[in-house]
């Protein structure tokens, strides 16, 4: 899996799914009319600002959707994309096609497409593709994330138009993590004094990684480089500016080697509340939000005016919504603890009122989509009476009679992590209440959204709830192996030595039906560990002017592609920059 920690809130992360069909929507928008022409803006929400448009080291959603969109092809482009007939990844992208493979599946060779061009005119070649590479695996970038998902590769070597991948070990998704998990960035933007040339990618994740002094200093220049406000890529959509705290803009690249856009421009507009972003819907100020909140889908986004100019429509990507309980914490060490704050959250509950009936209850760390997903698999149940009788059976009881509950001279009190523009904030005060009711103290800490990366993922926290949304190949490895603690995707700090058994035992099978068989083990295991609750699959609901054609809904995130969409000559509204 390429598993990406999306923020929706939130982290875009890193799991999955193999949906094979087209998401339907319930409300649709405006017909076709005639022949797709170019022209217009499309103006879209993004509840939360990107901390950088740098590809490789973004770890917002709202970051990956305006650098590589809904299909790797943006502004950056990866290797390979999806194709929309069965959602498999055959499509070709900087590559020319998928990659051959050994026998032994320890080496991939891609053939990289010419006559590409990057946005400021210079040519793209595989020399880029190796950098982009080598910039990833430096232990000294700001790239963890991304890195998590080549630890596999041991080698790059460029050969003509060819890139030859040599793996350390045979992964049943080291075809996709090669393929698919890193958009490709600029050699000559991002290293221009040619900092990495001569420094194999076995140096970089060697020794000379850490020490030599020119890799230094690229990794200091990559993490702050001025082309993270103002990337060059090679795809439909240029950067054109971002005017911080208002909004971020890109441009159709008229030069784009593929299938150009229709639109000529795409607006993301920083809005961080709710209520603000659908008045500035409703008058006129932005075209399409993504993810209208349940009260405003369900009650505020009616009547003549606004169904005269608006189409609203409920789409699904592979999104779950989790707490995470810090597993290294002693509150959360024991699985009977785990399993019993699961058991004291009333998800249904949470579904029909937070959510506006929008979801269904969270069982798997895989989406009920994916072909690994065990069905046998039940959700735990609601039941705080269960829940008290497991946290006496791990010693967590009130002790002194103050009301909380204390094990070792430890008060069962700990701090709950929000980001500030959560769509999940009112999940907190029902927490609260419920969690002391049994003898637990809650506390709300509200950071900012850009911080919650780097605070989760060097467990500066005690539980925090998420949204993770989810690629279509699935390998959990990235997220629950104990090797992804240390500053990686494994958010919850769980270490397990027999998932980590289990989940490397399936990267190493390339039998789908005994992979799969593998996977409803860990999946079993995980049930009873509960290192994080699963709260909900979730439902999105989108407002959109009616004005744009060709509205359809993907399985991939987030849901929409810009790209095909295009507007009537006579409805375009943007007709020159004001």
């Amino acid at each position: 899996m390429r598993l990406r920690l999306f923020f929706i809130l939130s982290l875009v992360v890193l799991l999955v799914c193999a949906c094979t069909q087209r998401n339907q929507t319930k409300d649709k928008a405006a017909s076709d009319v005639g022949e797709p022409v170019q022209g217009d803006w499309a103006v879209v929400h993004f509840i939360n600002e990107p901390p950088t448009l740098n590809p490789l080291t973004n770890t917002l959603a709202a970051g990956d959707y305006a650098m590589t969109g809904a299909n790797n092809s943006q502004i950056y482009e990866l290797l390979m994309g999806y194709n929309t007939k069965d959602w498999d990844l055959t499509e070709p992208l900087l590559a020319e096609a998928p990659p051959e493979s050994s026998e032994d599946h320890l080496t991939y060779t891609f053939k990289i497409r010419d006559n590409v061009k990057w946005h400021d005119g210079q040519p793209f070649t595989p020399e880029d593709v190796l950098f982009t590479f080598k910039a990833t695996a430096c232990p000294l970038t700001d790239a963890g994330g991304r890195r998590s998902l080549i630890t596999d590769v041991a080698d790059v070597q460029v050969d003509g138009r060819t890139v030859r991948f040599q793996m350390n070990k045979a992964n049943a998704y080291n075809s996709r993590n090669l393929a698919n998990s890193l958009p490709i960035v600029a050699k000559h933007v991002y290293d221009p004094e040619g900092l990495l040339d001569g420094i194999t990618f076995k140096d970089i994740t060697g020794p000379k990684g850490k020490s030599d002094p020119k890799v230094k200093k690229f990794a200091e220049q990559f993490n702050s480089h001025p082309s993270n406000r103002a990337p060059v890529g090679t795809g439909p959509y240029k950067f054109e500016k971002w005017d911080s705290g208002r909004e971020l803009v890109v441009a159709r690249n008229d030069n784009y080697w593929g299938k150009k856009p229709y639109l000529d421009k795409i607006v993301y507009r920083f809005i961080t509340e709710y209520p603000a972003a659908l008045a500035a819907l409703k008058a006129g100020d932005i075209d399409f939000q993504p993810r209208l909140q349940a009260v405003q889908y369900n009650e505020q986004t009616s009547g003549p005016a606004f169904d005269q100019q608006f189409a609203k429509a409920r789409y699904v990507i592979p999104t779950e919504y989790q707490i995470f309980w810090n597993n290294e914490r002693p509150f959360f060490k024991d699985k009977r603890v785990r399993q019993a704050m699961t058991m004291m959250v009333d998800r249904q509950k949470i579904i029909d009122t937070i959510r506006g009936g929008l979801g269904k209850i969270g069982i798997s760390p895989f989406p009920p989509q994916s072909k690994d997903f065990d069905p046998n698999i039940k959700p735990l149940p609601y039941d705080p009476k269960r829940a008290a009788e497991l946290l006496d059976e791990a010693g967590w009881k009130d002790h002194d009679g103050d009301g909380i509950r204390d094990k070792d001279g430890v008060k069962f009190k700990f701090e709950f992590l929000v980001s500030s523009t959560s769509s999940l904030k009112p999940l907190t005060p029902v927490l609260i209440e419920e969690l002391r009711k049994n003898g637990i103290q809650m506390t709300e800490r509200v950071i900012e959204a850009s911080l919650m990366a780097d605070t989760m993922k060097q467990h500066r926290f005690d539980a925090s709830a998420l949204a993770f949304t989810f690629d279509l190949v699935a390998d959990p490895y990235p997220v629950y192996h104990s090797s992804s603690a240390n500053n990686g995707m494994n958010l919850a700090n769980f270490k397990n030595a027999e998932s980590d058994r289990l989940l490397e035992q399936a990267r190493g099978e390339f039998n789908d039906e005994k992979r799969k068989q593998l996977y409803w083990q860990w999946q079993e295991l995980i049930q009873v560990e509960q290192p994080v609750t699963f709260l909900f699959y979730q439902e999105d609901p989108a407002a959109i002017s009616k004005r744009f054609q060709n509205v359809q809904w993907i399985p991939l995130r987030p849901g929409y592609d810009l790209t095909t969409w295009w507007v009537p000559k006579a409805n375009q509204k943007y007709k020159a920059t004001p």
